[in-house]
């Protein structure tokens, strides 16, 4: 009997230190997620670190309606966590950001949160960027960046293509995520402009693509590759009607030093090092290496 009473004491001091309990406020914290990557210390749930969004619990909302957002001082850098005030979950982000340069873009009446300055993760690293956030599915999800602001190339308006990547980027992502999630992730990494849009980003993109070669392909979206040693690219996507419906057909429009176009077919896919895999006209597979 004297065995069962210690293992029930046991079970009930697991459940109740599975939750982050703060006595003064009488509310529960929790944080989604507690670390990121490999980061095995799980930072963001550390006692200290839970002290610090307890003292928080009651603050003025400043972010997307309910949420507070709480910068967290480490050395060098901030790290950034958004506290609903209604539910008590904590959402932090997945950067530290240098505090030198850190500037920060957020309001009570939007769900977007910006992050200008050099931002650092294990996988996704931008230095001189403005990153923008929302928070979906219960995580912060990159919307937009704009790389290397401090240049005044007009190009640096873009959001440039992040590989690895792939022409069926977005039915991959339908297939394990809701429509709106992989529609936040198609922008934010696998950015389409029309040529609208590029004239509103700069009139010099109009001078670019005002080519006999670029006009001819009726293209209805272009996608910029990040600068590679071989040159400047650009993939053209052109929309086709057919008897099974629509489909796409993608060329590969070398913009710097010389414009070049080729058609590149139904399907590409970009690795990490710059390496394209293509179809031929005779539908070939083929590999070539951009950097």
């Amino acid at each position: 009997m004297n065995f069962l009473k210690k293992v029930m004491i046991f079970s009930v001091g697991l459940v109740v230190s599975s939750f982050c309990f703060s006595k003064e406020n009488g509310q529960n914290i929790k944080v989604e997620p507690c670390g990121f990557d490999y980061d095995v210390n799980n930072y963001y749930c550390k006692t200290d670190k839970i002290k610090v969004f307890e003292g928080n619990i009651g603050r003025k909302s400043d972010f997307n309606k309910d949420y507070s957002v709480i910068k967290i001082d480490d050395g060098k850098y901030y790290r950034l966590a958004a506290l609903n005030q209604r539910s008590y979950k904590v959402y932090p982000l997945n950067y530290q950001i240098n505090k030198k340069k850190a500037n920060f873009n957020y309001a009570v009446e939007k769900d977007e949160l910006c992050v200008s300055g050099d931002l650092y993760s294990y996988r996704d690293t931008y230095l001189n960027s403005k990153a923008c956030f929302k928070i979906i599915d219960n995580a912060f999800v990159k919307v937009s960046i704009v790389e290397d602001i401090s240049q005044k190339n007009n190009s640096n308006s873009l959001v440039f293509i992040k590989t690895p990547i792939s022409s069926d980027f977005f039915s991959k992502c339908n297939e394990k995520n809701p429509v709106k999630k992989c529609e936040q992730l198609e922008s934010s990494n696998n950015r389409a402009y029309s040529l609208s849009e590029l004239k509103k980003i700069s009139p010099d993109f109009l001078n670019i693509f005002d080519n006999p070669k670029v006009d001819s392909l009726n293209a209805n979206t272009f996608r910029f590759l990040p600068k590679m040693k071989d040159g400047f690219y650009s993939i053209a996507e052109k929309y086709m009607e057919t008897d099974e419906g629509t489909s796409s057909e993608f060329y590969l429009i070398k913009l710097k030093p010389t414009l070049n176009v080729e058609k590149i077919g139904d399907y590409y896919s970009i690795d990490n090092y710059g390496v394209i895999t293509y179809k031929d006209k005779n539908g070939k597979l083929l590999k070539r290496n951009l950097n």
